[in-house]
């Protein structure tokens, strides 16, 4: 005789369905993002290795050690001058000769009588920026194009450098590091690109934290590819986040004083049928797909002279959006009418009513709208697109798309910022969980 399954055993099969289903889904959202921080934290070249690696290769730190002992007799200026000659070539030889090492820090010790005279530090993407859009911009990493004119200088000079004759506070450390790229070090430098003093040395360790310093170059790349633009050059991409903050911060504030406005209106200055009408017509208009009304409003606003300037970016938020007056006139109509009696009994107007009654128990519905708002606005991208040419009124997601539209942008910076944009969304969401919440709960429940 067959048993039929107890309902406890159906309940529990349904629950681990559930929970197997829901933990599925949540792996395959995760992982896109998951991969887009480890590609971010690489070296370019190591974005296309195949197959590809969810966790980027240790960063490597490597010190490379020039003797100038053997040069005899120099003033200070002309051992300054090989050793900046040096630096430049032992940095960016090494950076162009292993593209596939996870070299993401270059030490360059220069030595005389025993003694460090000279040293330069520089991380990877340094050396990138100055390569792609800098002092080398579109050069072949060669010795005499690397100390062509003053270009040697100029790059030790956006790299950083201490030298003093009498001796430095630093001491190369090489015993305990792996010395394995000495030899094709010694061939590289000595013989491709003849540096002035003797390479005697380098070494080897790993430091991961350089994998996060990375982002710190990544934010700086606009001032190296707008380098023509002032603001741009100065702040680099704070700029843009600026814009952003900006134009929603202004969306926030206009949509919520403009739809709890109207919203009040409809819902207690009007009577029903009228009401109706008007949020029919609000709601309505969300209908209208932006395509249709694009090329009109552009039109307009260039007419207008709102256009390349942030009024371009602001005016559209003066007309409320439909479904935030809906979600303000339904918490309104749920207010008890008694609320209001009493106070127009005490000779309150409608803008007390407004300003002491409605919107001091709006405020999970302000939430909700706050948060919707910034995100929303966050990832806006084509009307800011379509009425900006100027670089330093570029939001986000517009100075993004430029970015990556430029050939010489490497996927790493581009993947690197991208990330710095959506942690933001990420971090607000889970902070204002409650609220928003709260917000859905006061929408859709009679108070």
């Amino acid at each position: 005789m067959n048993k039929k399954p107890s309902k406890f055993g159906s309940e529990r099969l349904l629950r681990f369905t559930a929970y197997t289903i829901t933990i599925l889904f949540v792996v395959c959202m995760l992982y896109p993002f998951m991969y887009t921080i480890s590609n971010s934290a690489k070296d370019n070249v190591k974005i296309y290795d195949v197959p590809p690696k969810l966790l980027p290769d240790p960063a490597q730190s490597m010190s490379i050690v020039i003797d100038y002992s053997s040069l005899g007799e120099l003033s200070d200026q002309e051992l300054l001058d090989k050793a900046l000659r040096d630096n430049a070539l032992a940095m960016f030889a090494t950076n162009y000769e292993y593209p596939r090492e996870s070299i993401f820090e270059i030490e360059v010790y220069g030595m005389l009588n025993n003694k460090t005279i000279f040293y330069s530090r520089a991380h990877k993407m340094k050396l990138e920026l100055i390569r792609d859009f800098g002092v080398y911009q579109s050069s072949v990493v060669k010795s005499d194009v690397l100390l062509y004119g003053d270009r040697y200088i100029r790059a030790n000079d956006s790299i950083g450098y201490q030298f003093d004759p009498k001796g430095l506070d630093r001491v190369p450390e090489l015993d305990h590091l792996d010395d394995s790229y000495s030899p094709t070090l010694t061939s590289l430098l000595s013989d491709s690109y003849k540096t002035n003093g003797k390479f005697i040395g380098s070494g080897v360790s790993n430091h991961n934290l350089l994998l996060l310093e990375s982002f710190k170059y990544y934010f700086q790349l606009p001032s190296y590819v707008y380098a023509d633009n002032p603001m741009i050059a100065k702040y680099s991409f704070l700029t843009f986040v600026l814009n952003s903050f900006i134009v929603i911060g202004w969306a926030i504030v206009t949509q919520v004083i403009l739809s709890s406005i109207s919203a009040f209106v409809i819902s207690r200055l009007l009577s029903p049928k009228a009401g109706s009408i008007v949020l029919l017509y609000f709601l309505g208009a969300m209908m209208i797909p932006f395509a249709s009304i694009m090329l009109p409003q552009l039109i307009m606003y260039k007419d207008m002279g709102f256009y390349n300037n942030y009024a371009a970016l602001l005016l559209p938020f003066l007309y409320p959006f439909g479904f935030y007056i809906y979600l303000f006139k339904g918490f309104f109509d749920r207010i008890p009418g008694d609320y209001f009696e009493a106070a127009k009994l005490d000779g309150a107007k409608n803008f007390y009513l407004y300003m002491k009654i409605c919107m001091p128990l709006s405020k999970p519905i302000i939430s909700l709208i706050a948060l919707q708002t910034f995100i929303g606005n966050w990832n806006d991208f084509f009307w800011a697109w379509m009425v900006t040419e100027d670089q330093k009124l570029w939001t986000l997601n517009v100075a993004l798309y430029n970015l990556s539209m430029n050939g010489s942008t490497k996927q790493n910076f581009i993947l690197g910022l991208s990330l710095i944009t959506i942690i933001p969304v990420i971090l607000l969401t889970i902070i204002c969980s409650k609220q928003l919440k709260q917000g859905i709960m006061a929408s859709g429940v009679k108070g």
